[in-house]
């Protein structure tokens, strides 16, 4: 495997063109650190190789490392990167920088990102490059409330890389924006438009379940689930939400209670509640049910449910352990069955880590 770029005795990523041919190229490999030789010739291949035939270094992580150390060059040259949209509300664009500062220590085991760029107004961005697999055996960098964006450079090589950085948004995402995030409501008013930011966990309370107020990106039918600093959330339509609320309350108060199956549901929570003795189906609808004892349930049940539910981070639910998980309809692991599917949005065969994002998770409780 050869190379059309190496480093060079002051560290610098150089071209093959650009130096000498042979060993006198002085040119080093950054990760094996061995002696290069630069191919001119046209018989073999045009580049740079390794000199040692009994070297020991993985020609592939060799690779990896050239390119992480051009890409982190090339930002440095340049002072600019094209950054994608971030969730559809901010547009993608190109970000200049005063000051680019790199690492190029692949053996660290510290927090630092792979480069950490300041822009003249002093906003500070990190980048991080990966591959399918990290090169690096570094602890996880933390960029809780800042702004951190990852590049994927598993599909580039290092003739394409250059266009990638500079204008591409392909393989690239937000892994925080705490600018961005801070500045989502005040984006939304100035084009009339009121929204709220709200935790997730909020939002699995909310009364509308399936018919959320939450934005969503064009053609998408569930709402944007933002990430920022380790938390989920979702942008809230202010006054959809309350007109849709009080239509919600106005049905809940005026036709709940003459409605069949709220005889049924009274019921179930009479059995659920007091046990089935004396309980029978023809003799329900005779007894007494006070409403507001029967809503006092209703809302100790449904609270108890949403702190059970609460105590799964996104991150582990599965539609498995989700009360509308359709059991019987189950086919070994590969797909959940959801209940309500075509109300949720989701496939009929639903993939099983839906539940990572959605809205109508609850989770499955035995009644005893």
């Amino acid at each position: 495997m050869i190379f059309s770029w190496a480093e060079d005795a002051n560290g610098r990523m150089v071209h093959v063109d650009d130096v000498p041919k042979g060993l006198n190229c002085g040119c080093t490999c950054p990760c094996c650190h061995e002696r290069l030789q630069a191919r001119h010739g046209e018989i073999r291949a045009h580049g740079f190789a390794h000199h040692s035939e009994n070297r020991g270094a993985n020609l592939k992580i060799c690779y990896m490392v050239i390119m992480y150390k051009l890409a982190e060059q090339i930002i440095q040259q340049e002072k600019k990167i094209h950054v994608p949209s971030y969730y559809g509300i901010f547009k993608d664009k190109d970000i200049t920088f005063s000051k680019v500062i790199i690492d190029d220590r692949y053996d660290r085991i510290d927090k630092q990102p792979d480069v950490i760029a300041i822009t003249p107004d002093g906003k500070q961005y990190l980048i991080e490059f990966s591959f399918a697999y990290k090169v690096q055996h570094k602890g996880k960098l933390d960029y809780q409330n800042l702004n951190c964006i990852e590049m994927d450079l598993s599909s580039q090589t290092l003739e394409s890389l250059r266009d990638f950085i500079l204008y591409s948004n392909e393989d690239k995402k937000w892994l925080n924006n705490q600018l961005y995030f801070e500045q989502i409501e005040e984006l939304y008013s100035k084009h009339g438009k009121q929204v709220k930011v709200t935790d997730d966990n909020d939002c699995i309370k909310c009364q509308l379940n399936t018919d959320c107020c939450g934005i969503r990106m064009k053609g998408c039918q569930t709402p944007i689930i933002i990430e920022n600093s380790g938390k989920l959330y979702r942008v809230c339509k202010t006054k959809e939400y309350e007109t849709a609320k009080n239509i919600v309350n106005k049905q809940y108060d005026e036709t709940k209670y003459d409605n069949p199956d709220w005889e049924q549901f009274c019921y179930r929570e009479r059995q659920f509640f007091y046990g089935t003795t004396g309980l029978n189906r023809e003799n329900t609808h005779k007894e007494i049910i006070r409403k507001d004892e029967i809503r006092d349930r209703i809302r100790e049940q449904t609270e108890f449910e949403e702190a059970e539910t609460a105590k799964i981070p996104p991150e582990q639910r599965t539609c498995f352990m989700c009360r509308s998980n359709l059991d019987w309809m189950c086919r070994g692991n590969s797909y959940a069955h959801c209940g309500p599917y075509a109300t949720m949005g989701v496939s009929k065969n639903t993939p099983p880590d839906s539940a990572k994002t959605c809205r109508g998770f609850r989770i499955k409780l035995n009644r005893k």
